[in-house]
């Protein structure tokens, strides 16, 4: 019996449209990071005032140790907010790129940058689209999954804590695991949305377009652009003497 060969996977331009779909959505909400930066300026500002309020305070009444802690406290409270604000706009960057995924394969098949590699998307039962549902689950395990671990590593990172550093890697390397998790030309969030990333044969799609009746009225299309302009021509031209006004 012989061997049947392994379907293409096509696993580096699938690679190269993750990382497209990624870049431009992050790029366009690059804004974000400075509403951030302002509110952490803010709120930095108004924690620096009440600690010098408070430090003033503890010299006026000889208490040092009151000066120290409240200088302390208003650092870590800076520092939790810069903490939260990095992790929020991370989180509302993840969810425009779900957003954006969700939407594409939802209604059009593919993404920007499957486009870009031939690729699209297309239900494993023969259907058209592969619609809400299908879409939403492989946005679930391809973009919101990788996007919680990113925003739990970076606040683990950013804390200290390491149980968050851990559980944060562990999502990000699920996720890489996932994708090279292959059987045949399909990932794990293939398998479990019921879809196939297939290549787009243009080949296929020109020779169906030229077949088509649209292409043939097309074709015809300038000669009887042509004719008509002849027509008009013989019929309003210079050359031709319209009626004589009465005498």
């Amino acid at each position: 019996m012989a061997l049947q060969p392994a379907p293409p996977r096509h696993l580096g331009r699938r690679w190269v449209a993750r990382l497209v779909d990624w870049l431009l959505p992050l790029v366009l909400t690059s804004p974000l990071w400075l509403v951030g930066l302002g509110h952490l300026q803010h709120s930095a500002a108004f924690s620096a005032a009440s600690v010098v309020d408070d430090s003033v305070l503890g010299l006026l009444t000889l208490r040092w140790g009151d000066a120290g802690d409240s200088a302390g406290a208003g650092l870590a409270e800076v520092w939790g907010t810069a903490v939260a604000t990095v992790v929020a706009v991370v989180v509302a960057q993840v969810l425009v790129v779900a957003a954006y995924d969700f939407v594409a394969h939802a209604w059009l098949g593919r993404t920007l940058g499957k486009a870009i590699t031939s690729l699209s998307v297309v239900p494993v039962d023969g259907s058209r689209r592969i619609g809400p549902a299908r879409a939403l689950t492989r946005s679930a395990l391809t973009v919101l999954l990788p996007g919680a671990g990113w925003a739990v590593l970076i606040a683990g990172v950013l804390d200290l804590d390491v149980p968050l550093v851990l559980l944060g890697s562990a999502l990000v390397v699920l996720s890489c695991v996932e994708c090279l998790a292959l059987r045949g030309p399909r990932c794990w969030h293939d398998r479990r949305a019921g879809t196939v990333v297939q290549p787009v044969d243009w080949a296929a799609k020109l020779a169906a377009v030229r077949d088509s009746g649209a292409w043939a009225l097309a074709q015809r299309a300038p000669g009887r652009v042509l004719e008509q302009g002849l027509a008009l021509r013989d019929r309003f031209g210079p050359g031709r003497e319209g009626p004589r006004p009465p005498r």
